[in-house]
């Protein structure tokens, strides 16, 4: 690997509560969203859920990410093999976080993927889709949480989900690396650029990004300490 390249800004997308639709090119992965997930637990104190239906829940590489494992700790992970366990996860998601605190980020990869599967037929896989979304939308709702969602195909299938989706970004690769943007293209961020035309693989440069966060966020941590000393 090449290591004379400019030191990236962590410039990831801000996540809103709400429901944002990640669409990512497949030769990323799902690594940029493993991103967003751990940047937002690095600067939130709650718990984050990662519900998974299209068997892209890698937690290797989550764990390669991380920039301690300690954050790991405040990650659960589940994944639906089926379409009836992937409905009854986000059931009973809703019932656990009705009975805690706040998470700091929701994330369900492949919300589609286990309602095309040959288990149930189409028209009934299509209600249990609607049905899936309205969970995901009514928990955003309610706890007011950011929820990170990908799809399996952009199709007439998963329209009723774009639709559902408050935000739209799309996460491309380029010839400097992947690049995230707003789908209605009014934002692009996180461009990677090096010195001398060479590049990083994509793990090691989302990691190095997210381990300039982590020393940004205990930094913060650190003066707000100092600015608020504990009275004894």
């Amino acid at each position: 690997m090449h290591t004379r390249s400019r030191r990236p800004t962590a410039d990831l997308p801000e996540l809103v509560p709400g429901v944002t639709l990640v669409d990512v090119d497949d030769d990323l992965g799902v690594t940029p969203v493993q991103a967003l997930l751990l940047d937002r637990v690095l600067s939130r104190d709650g718990p984050a859920f990662w519900v998974d239906g299209a068997n892209r829940a890698n937690t290797t590489r989550l764990r390669e990410l991380a920039p301690a494992d300690r954050i790991l700790d405040r990650i659960e992970v589940a994944r639906g093999f089926t379409a009836h366990q992937h409905t009854s996860l986000l059931d009973r998601l809703a019932g656990r976080l009705d009975e805690q605190s706040l998470p700091s980020v929701i994330v369900a990869t492949g919300l589609d993927g286990m309602y095309r599967a040959a288990d149930v037929n189409r028209e009934l896989a299509k209600q249990m889709f609607i049905r899936a979304i309205a969970s995901v939308a009514r928990i955003a709702r309610v706890h007011d949480v950011p929820i990170v969602v990908t799809r399996c195909h952009d199709d007439d299938f998963s329209r009723p989900l774009r639709r559902a989706a408050a935000t739209h970004l799309q996460c491309r690769a380029t010839a400097f690396g992947p690049r995230f943007e707003d789908a209605a293209g009014d934002t692009e961020t996180l461009v990677y650029h090096t010195d001398d035309g060479w590049m990083q693989t994509t793990l090691a440069y989302w990691r190095e990004v997210l381990e300039h966060r982590a020393r940004m966020h205990e930094a913060s941590t650190v003066e707000r300490a100092i600015a608020s000393p504990r009275v004894q």
